[in-house]
Formats: C-alpha cells, structure tokens, sequence
C-alpha cells in the first residue's frame, strides 16, 4: 500500500470516528469535563481519541470481589465530593460497597509510531506517568494516557458499613487532593497540546 493510500484510509478513519464522536456528544455521553483534551488532540491531523474519561469518584456495589460486569452504580461524580453525598451512596449498598477514585483516562489512536511517541511523551511530561503504548497494529497505535492518583477500599458489605464516619471522611478528603492533582495534570496538558499547534503551524 502507498504511503498517499495509506493516509487516505486513515482520514477516512479518522472522520468516521469523528462523526460518532459528534454524535455521543449530542446524546450527553461524552465527559464535558475532558472535552476541551479531546478536541486539542482530534485537532491535531495524526491523532483521534475513543473512549476518555476527566477522572471521577465512584461508589460501586459489588455482587462479589471482581464482579465488575454485575456491579451498580451507587454514585458517581466527575468532580470534587462531600462526605454526606458519599454516605448516601454507601447507604444503598446491599452487597459490597466499594469507594473508588479513577484517575483521567484517554485512549488516542496513531498511525505512525512517531506519533504515538510524541503524545506520549507530551502525556508523561504533563504529569501522567502511568502513561504507554497498550497495543501496536498495521496503522493503528493505540496510546493510553493514564495517572498515578487511583484509590479503592471495600467501604461496606451485606448494607453494613465497615468504617466510622471519620475515616469515611478521610477518604473523601485525600480523593479530593488527588482529584485536584490530576485536573492540573489535564491543564499541563492542555497547555503542551497547545504547543504542538504552534510547533506544526497548524
């Protein structure tokens, strides 16, 4: 295949995408919180991102230990949370109650290895050092941006909660350090993004 076919196919990749990107975002199922990220990179003619994510605390009720696939939402909050709020999603658990903090996650596509390195050096610069290349194919390099700041504790089970409201209390606060940590981490980005407009003159 020529290098002239080879950058057809991946337009026509990258708009396709693009489209239902457009399209997720009308339906309100895109994060808002990552979008400014998003549109820096799918800007950028070498890159487009599938699913992404700010960061959020959730509190998720487990049927039983790694059981993810059956598991329910208690809470789930894309921003900084209160005590109170935390202990009314703990209270509707019935199984085991889990409080989670997950950090900012963004998958972006490359088609060439030059570009995968690229933003993925940006990405660990800007602070994400959990950061990597996670799959390698013909035209498609899949970068995953990911950070350092995760929590997860067991915080009930069978509709008992298993800590007092000072360590719950704990929790909330150190998810919120982290979750403040990681919004600057997506500002640094932001800003080394910007900069590959002015590098490429775009």
């Amino acid at each position: 295949m020529s290098r002239d076919n080879g950058w057809n196919n991946w337009n026509k990749r990258k708009k396709e995408v693009s489209t239902k990107f457009d399209e997720s975002l009308r339906k309100g199922l895109i994060d808002e919180k990552i979008l400014p990220t998003l549109n820096l990179i799918n800007g950028l003619p070498w890159y487009y991102t599938v699913s992404s994510c700010s960061g959020r605390v959730i509190i998720l009720d487990l049927p039983e230990v790694g059981d993810k696939k059956n598991a329910v939402f208690r809470g789930r909050w894309h921003r900084r949370v209160e005590k109170d709020e935390v202990l009314d999603a703990i209270d509707e658990c019935t199984k085991e109650g889990w409080f989670i903090l997950n950090p900012p996650i963004i998958h972006v596509i490359s088609g060439e290895m030059d570009n995968a390195e690229e933003i993925l050096s940006v990405a660990i610069k800007s602070g994400f050092k959990r950061s990597g290349i996670k799959s390698i194919k013909i035209g498609k390099i899949t970068v995953e941006i990911n950070s350092t700041e995760v929590m997860e504790t067991i915080v009930s089970k069978n509709g008992y909660i298993l800590a007092d409201d000072r360590y719950i209390g704990t929790l909330v606060e150190y998810a919120n350090i982290k979750f403040d940590r990681f919004q600057k981490k997506i500002e640094r980005l932001n800003t080394r993004l910007s900069e590959l407009y002015d590098l490429y003159d775009l």
